[in-house]
């Protein structure tokens, strides 16, 4: 079993939220990958369990559901030598902003918070959609109302504006791929829509334009018009763009947009139109009827093939024969599907040590 002494990176961030990796400078970002190879590392050599995090805990709410998110983030804990508790909604007094409070059926969010705080030491949530009322920028208001009253790092595992883990899952993903670069200039990410029969958060697709922009990638927007992304989260990304020198371009043509592209990304969201506040109420007959229209938005092995044989990504679960075809998901040789819900593992357990270890020298 590895000793605290071991690892440079825990408790580098001690005590700090995780809600948005645009809240933390570029060179943050580039450690928290660093650390996560190593951790990848330890494991693929068979380390599966260290001390670092003994006696603390994670409560995890999820008010959605989740494999991906909710088992990296327990088996991290449990490898670092702490414990993750599962929490559901609907299980406990729904933890609610003051303005949806209800007798006997909510609880306050500070309160939640500051009760948790006291037990353990660290705090996670999904939220999104449904449980958001889908209104855009709610999901994350109440993360955000987490972090304001708790004493313990919150971890944001995504909601409606933000998937921080994601995307630096996808990162890690990008830099093994491609050797380990020093960064990432010179590649052409493609961030695209891709058609699905459901509503989905435009978290994923926000999240990887912004962390690729970060790390110095040419970043391309793909989509049909109706599905713009947030004004203020095209505007980071462009703005770390600028800083590498590196283009950030919106594109309404799919096959234009993967021409020549390094990695496509192609993703299901919702066209925002059709919710508050861009819409007086939710209308989600009306964003499904106008999803439909664009059922071409698939990724097939030609349309991959014509572009010149990008990596693909895609954050999990995708909608096979919506999204994506079987026979790329399951035959593509320069698929990284399966690499990036593994790397969800390493890159929450780098956060994680970070956030919540302590610096014992």
């Amino acid at each position: 079993m590895y000793e605290m002494s071991e690892s440079w990176f825990l408790g580098l961030l001690e005590g700090k939220h995780w809600l948005s990796n645009a809240d933390y400078d570029i060179d943050t970002i580039f450690t928290v990958l660093k650390a996560a190879k190593e951790l990848k590392e330890m494991f693929h050599k068979g380390v599966r369990k260290v001390n670092w995090l003994d006696g603390k805990t994670l409560y995890l709410i999820f008010y959605n559901k989740s494999l991906r998110t909710r088992n990296s983030f327990q088996t991290g804990m449990y490898q670092l030598g702490g414990q993750a508790i599962y929490i559901s909604p609907d299980q406990v007094y729904t933890p609610t902003l003051p303005e949806d409070m209800v007798p006997y059926a909510t609880e306050a969010i500070s309160d939640v918070a500051r009760v948790l705080s006291r037990y353990g030491s660290g705090i996670a949530i999904r939220i999104y959609g449904d449980a958001a009322k889908w209104i855009i920028g709610r999901g994350h208001r109440i993360i955000q109302e987490f972090a304001k009253w708790s004493k313990v790092p919150v971890l944001n595992m995504e909601d409606d504006i933000w998937h921080p883990f994601q995307s630096l899952a996808d990162a890690l993903a990008a830099f093994e791929a491609l050797g380990f670069p020093k960064d990432l200039r010179g590649k052409k990410v493609v961030v695209s829509y891709a058609y699905s029969g459901g509503l989905k958060p435009l978290a994923v697709p926000q999240d990887v334009a912004t962390t690729f922009a970060m790390l110095g990638a040419d970043v391309y927007v793909a989509h049909p018009p109706g599905f713009e992304l947030l004004d203020d989260v095209m505007n980071k990304a462009k703005k770390f763009a600028e800083h590498w020198g590196s283009e950030f371009k919106i594109v309404y043509n799919m096959d234009e947009a993967f021409e020549g592209a390094t990695i496509v990304y192609p993703k299901a969201w919702s066209p925002k139109g059709f919710f508050p506040p861009f819409n007086s109420k939710v209308d989600k007959e009306g964003a499904t009827a106008y999803q439909n229209k664009f059922k071409d938005w698939i990724v097939t092995t030609e349309r991959l093939e014509k572009a010149g044989k990008p990596f693909y990504m895609h954050c999990g679960p995708a909608d096979r024969g919506q999204e994506v075809t079987d026979e790329v998901l399951d035959s593509y040789p320069k698929s990284l599907y399966f690499e990036e819900a593994e790397n969800r593992l390493h890159v929450q357990k780098a956060v994680m040590a970070m956030t919540m270890g302590s610096r014992k020298w």
